[in-house]
């Protein structure tokens, strides 16, 4: 798990396809929607809300890349061995969601990116004082 600022997306490397998101991202495409890349790139927007912290999704095919272009959101993390699957894993949707308690909370601010690889669980969209209105894109990048 990584979060950072957008900026300092290029300290980071992982596979070509990682820095192939990279380079197209980074080109002044002012974070695009539709990449030039076989990549899904997934907007949302939201009103936080107060999360039941106890339900998380994971992926085993691709990292997970949050970045908020707007608004703040509290983010439960924990690893898989700590949760129980409430789902057979849904192979061509990439995701399985479990329930558990968080280990690790996250806030995600306008501006950053928090890259979740497979095996980190997640449940997002987490009201941190009061309900916000969140701005982002969910990447995909094959692991």
């Amino acid at each position: 798990m990584v979060k950072d600022n957008i900026k300092n997306l290029n300290r980071y490397s992982i596979n070509d396809d990682f820095e192939n998101f990279k380079n197209d991202l980074l080109q002044g495409n002012d974070y695009p929607i539709k990449l030039n890349l076989p990549l899904k790139a997934i907007p949302l927007e939201y009103i936080t809300k107060y999360l039941d912290l106890t339900k998380f999704e994971n992926h085993q095919k691709n990292i997970d890349i949050h970045f908020v272009l707007e608004g703040s959101e509290l983010i439960g993390i924990n690893r898989l061995e700590n949760l129980k699957p409430t789902m057979e894993y849904d192979e061509g949707n990439d995701y399985q969601l479990f329930e558990g308690e968080v280990k690790d909370v996250i806030i995600l601010n306008s501006g950053e990116f928090l890259l979740l690889f497979p095996g980190e669980a997640h449940v997002t969209g987490g009201a941190i004082i009061e309900h916000t209105k969140v701005k982002k894109i969910v990447y995909k990048i094959p692991f």
